[in-house]
């Protein structure tokens, strides 16, 4: 059935919404009570829309284009409005199922920079922001939270092998792997004078190799790593669990892997437990945030279409901000701790008497944002050519890399230093 529904005599506009369902369940409870908050909240302000939202579902593939085709199919038989990892927006947009937005929320000028910039392409504002995350590196060491480049890090955690674990974290996965790849090089290189012919030139000789200082910190005693082998991947909440329990010198991860580390490990862990952006470069540690925003599907309806914009400019208010990433939802337990894209929400109360959001979150003003386009199409291409290159007991060369590999690839670099140059958001 169609939403672009609008009773007369009742004057009620149906949503249908489906969220980004990859966070902290915070109550516990398959986001049953996250799901009602939002409802009650938006009925509040907007009685008479209808807000039907899709339970969240683990299971759900929010980067296939199969999933997502029908899902914003312009009769309104799937859903109005879908949250996206704009990492795929551009792929969104080259495929017909979405067009730009106009006018540009009010609330735009309280977005972090880097959401601000993840919701373009071709120089065009395509999606509403929502909710952001990025690399961090978590430890209890004093010295190494005060750590900016890879060969730091290195130091600190010891450059030997031995049978304890180091580091911790999943390096398993095509969207992974390249994802800290990217971070990498963006945390090694300028771009206002790397150019990109420079980049591809250079990449094959130099650009694996602060991924290979990386990857050897997961290293044991045997030639285990289980950063790569699968094992972590298997097990989602293996590596905060070790560090929870203290097995781990270091875990690196998103944000939100606070919420499993805090509820597993020791009381003293809220003052001890210490965050910094991954510091996998040579240069500046910059973090590249990953942003979700909400698309809206073609051809929706003068009333759907308003019902679309205020929900979108509703989940982007300080408030509900923090309420989503705080866990308003759940008062009796910890935040999210996922990243809030709007700049006033860590003055919420919620947030604002939390020391991680307030100590470590808040002043994250500076980065850069994931490609909008390309990383869909190479990112298993280019995970295969990383794994050659960082992997020590195999003597490939880099000339391993397809030509068509090296096309993509040249894409993708051009897309991270567009990004960053024309929107000014790595400076």
């Amino acid at each position: 059935m169609s939403s672009d529904i609008h009773n007369d005599d009742t004057d009620i506009t149906t949503l249908k919404v489906a969220m980004y369902p990859h966070l902290p369940d915070s109550a516990g409870d398959n986001y049953a009570k996250l799901l009602q908050f939002i409802n009650e909240e938006f009925k509040k302000i907007q009685p008479t829309i209808n807000l039907q939202l899709r339970p969240l579902d683990h299971n759900d593939d929010f980067y296939s284009l199969a999933t997502l085709t029908p899902w914003l199919s312009t009769d309104g038989t799937g859903y109005d409005v879908v949250e996206i990892d704009t990492l795929i927006l551009g792929d969104l947009v080259n495929a017909g199922l979405i067009v730009p937005q106009f006018p540009i929320s009010h609330n735009h000028s309280d977005w972090h920079s880097a959401a601000t910039s993840a919701v373009q392409f071709n120089q065009a504002v395509y999606a509403y922001p929502h909710i952001m995350c990025a690399y961090f590196l978590f430890t209890r060491d004093e010295q190494a939270a005060k750590v900016t480049t890879i060969d730091e890090l290195i130091n600190i955690l010891s450059p030997n092998v031995s049978a304890t674990y180091r580091l911790v974290g999943n390096m398993n996965s095509s969207w992974i792997l390249p994802s800290l790849w990217i971070n990498s090089y963006q945390s090694s290189n300028n771009f206002e004078y790397n150019i990109p012919a420079f980049a591809l030139h250079s990449y094959q000789k130099n650009s694996f190799e602060t991924m290979r200082k990386f990857v050897q910190l997961c290293d044991r005693a045997g030639g285990e790593n289980n950063c790569l082998n699968g094992v972590f991947r298997d097990n989602s909440n293996m590596t905060a669990l070790l560090f929870a329990h203290e097995q781990t010198a270091a875990m690196f991860g998103f944000s939100e892997n606070l919420f499993t580390v805090l509820k597993n490990g020791d009381l003293d862990d809220y003052s001890n437990v210490k965050m910094i952006p991954l510091p996998l470069g040579t240069n500046d540690n910059q973090p590249g945030f990953f942003t979700n925003a909400f698309v809206f599907r073609r051809n929706m309806s003068v009333d759907v279409l308003k019902a679309a914009r205020l929900f979108s400019d509703f989940m982007g208010t300080p408030r509900m901000q923090a309420a989503v990433v705080g866990s308003a939802d759940s008062p009796n337990t910890r935040p999210r701790y996922l990243l809030s894209m709007s700049k006033n929400a860590y003055n919420e109360p919620l947030l604002a008497n939390d020391r991680f959001y307030q100590q470590y979150f808040r002043n994250l003003d500076v980065g850069y944002p994931y490609p909008t386009a390309g990383f869909l199409n190479i990112r298993k291409e280019l995970n295969t050519a990383i794994l050659k290159e960082v992997d020590i007991k195999n003597d490939s060369s880099s000339s391993s890399i397809s030509i068509s590999t090296h096309s993509k690839f040249s894409l993708l670099l051009f897309s991270i230093f567009y990004t960053c140059h024309q929107l000014i958001v790595c400076s």
